[in-house]
């Protein structure tokens, strides 16, 4: 008995230290547990990842449209144009402001989850520390009075 109450107040521990830690130093685990769980729901980051180079795509060539007519507008001036303005950047638009949030969201579900699981096992945890205190107490009282019936027998 004293295993089982021993082992609930050590999985409780560790339960609410995963859900303490969850945001810092366990947070690599935790947010891929989380990104596991949102890939078989079926959202996947290759999907995001496809859109956002879709839409840098699209960026890029309406810069490259800019650039062109800025050329065509400087032909007969000497200025010089800066093309690294029109150059092609990763603007990860929807993984910032769609995946990277939703992660987040089943990250504090996940910890919130393990603190209640930390919970229940500490609940469990007590609750075999006082069925044994209870037998153990048991077990005294019955050699106490062994002994004294015994002794005035």
């Amino acid at each position: 008995m004293k295993f089982a109450f021993a082992a609930a107040y050590i999985i409780s521990g560790l339960m609410f230290l995963t859900a303490l830690l969850g945001g810092g130093l366990m947070r690599p685990a935790v947010d891929s547990l989380s990104e596991k769980t949102i890939e078989k729901a079926g959202f996947r980051k290759e999907y995001v990842v496809s859109a956002d180079n879709r839409i840098d795509d699209l960026i890029y060539k309406s810069k490259q449209i800019e650039l062109q007519i800025e050329k065509i507008r400087n032909f007969f001036s000497s200025e010089k144009i800066d093309e690294s303005k029109y150059a092609r950047e990763q603007n990860f638009m929807i993984e910032r402001a769609v995946y990277d949030p939703f992660v987040k969201a089943v990250n504090y579900l996940y910890r919130v989850m393990f603190g209640f699981a930390g919970l229940v096992f500490l609940c469990f945890g007590i609750a075999f520390q006082a069925i044994n205190s209870s037998l153990n107490l048991r077990k005294r009282v019955r050699r106490l009075e062994e002994i004294i019936a015994a002794n005035h027998g």
